[in-house]
């Protein structure tokens, strides 16, 4: 019976990351076992199990408000033009962050600023009156103010990403399984020696020394915890909206639009979705322009909503996935439109994502027992750093701790009823 080293479950961002990693380290064999995007979302489908990098863009930067987070993103950025040259496969925008708070008074703008200082990142504070001029399209606030970070900074295209990290973990001899894992228990060998056994959907069955859990906000929809532990994490249902404009003719100035992070008070002119009507905040994302596999060019957005749904189920999950909250998307489309001055917008469309959330805002990268570890939780935030989060996950299983950032931060919550 064939025993890899490391199995990892899970091939998204974090579990192929984990994998090129994995498979750097000497004299060790590694799996990754994981499915490829499917070709369809529709509740008529078998597949319910999806992955977060489904997209074109996620924004990327140094800067944070919690150092962890932007010590994990600066340790990811420093490899990102390694990970291309070496694969072949570019996936790395450098256009840049606005994180723009309202009023000369916004903690985040300050937060975002004392980040900046105390991680040595570079950045430019800009009053309401340089952004309306470097951005006159842009609808904001009379008394906005951001910070720049023009440098290590702007969007990454997670196909990608996730297709050159597993080009070079097959190249650095990982075998890649394209399958879903059912059940991952421990068992007794013949001759007394504990191994991780995996089983897929499929049937399959793979033995490892020791695995790793890279399965995001899938974990509970799966046999691949022991029966007696459970993780305190919640499901969050994640809704975008895309636009789509045209930057070859009419709308070029938006060629120079930075990724946006915005935190404060709404515009009166912002169209306001019925579900944040009562926010005194609004909280939201945006990427620029973007070429998308049809070919046409979109803008993303998508809002912090503390009252989004809460997923409980593999039914919900597999719902969520193929239909969303069609009214939020036609809201947030609405209030996309809004953010801007003379520019004309064509079709449009909506997509659906899930994350899980820790009550330390920080990733679970810790292990259960010996012989299972997870790299789980992101709270959203994992696109930008997820390189170094499977980093760390990976030399946990199989050298040892590797990080200036204390062990303790990423520890899992277990819930009361666990019984370890």
């Amino acid at each position: 019976m064939a025993v890899y080293d490391l199995c990892i479950v899970g091939a998204g961002m974090i579990g192929s990351a984990a994998a090129r990693h994995a498979s750097l380290v000497q004299n060790r064999t590694v799996c990754l076992i994981g499915p490829s995007e499917p070709e369809s979302r529709s509740l008529d489908n078998d597949r319910d199990i999806y992955g977060a990098y489904y997209d074109e863009g996620r924004i990327t930067r140094c800067c944070d408000p919690v150092v962890d987070w932007a010590k994990l993103a600066q340790e990811s950025i420093k490899r990102y033009r390694a990970i291309e040259e070496q694969s072949g496969i570019n996936f790395y925008h450098e256009v840049g962050n606005l994180s723009i708070g309202s009023g000369t008074d916004s903690q985040y703008v300050k937060s975002n600023e004392n980040a900046a200082k105390s991680c040595g990142v570079p950045y430019n504070c800009l009053n309401d009156k340089v952004l309306s001029s470097r951005w006159p399209y842009l609808e904001l606030p009379p008394d906005a103010n951001a910070i720049l970070e023009s440098h290590n900074a702007g969007f990454i295209n997670p196909r990608k990403l996730v297709a050159a990290q597993k080009l070079l973990a097959s190249r650095q001899g990982c075998t890649i399984v394209d399958d879903v894992v059912r059940k991952v228990n421990r068992i007794v060998q013949s001759d007394g020696v504990y191994v991780m056994r995996i089983e897929t959907d499929s049937g399959k069955v793979f033995h490892a020394k020791s695995v790793l859990l890279a399965t995001g906000a899938f974990t509970r929809f799966r046999e691949v915890l022991p029966s007696n532990v459970a993780v305190e994490q919640k499901i969050s249902a994640l809704t975008v909206a895309l636009v789509e404009v045209d930057v070859t003719g009419g709308d070029k100035a938006l060629r120079d639009l930075p990724c946006i992070l915005y935190k404060g008070r709404r515009h009166s002119q912002w169209y306001i979705p019925d579900v944040l009507k009562n926010e005194e905040e609004i909280q939201f994302y945006m990427l620029p322009p973007i070429k998308y596999p049809n070919g046409k060019y979109y803008i993303k957005l998508g809002f912090i909503n503390p009252n989004c749904q809460q997923i409980h189920t593999r039914d919900e999950m597999k719902q969520w996935y193929a239909e969303g909250d069609p009214k939020y998307k036609e809201d947030i489309a609405k209030f996309l439109k809004s953010l801007f001055k003379g520019i004309h917008f064509k079709s449009w469309y909506g997509d659906n994502c899930a994350i899980t959330d820790t009550p330390s805002i920080r990733p679970y990268i810790d292990k259960v027992h010996d012989q299972l570890g997870v790299v789980f939780g992101c709270n959203g935030y994992a696109a930008k750093s997820s390189d170094e989060i499977g980093r760390l996950g990976a030399t946990m299983m199989l050298t040892g701790w590797n990080s200036d950032i204390p062990e303790d931060v990423f520890r899992i919550n277990y819930c009361t009823n666990s019984k370890l």
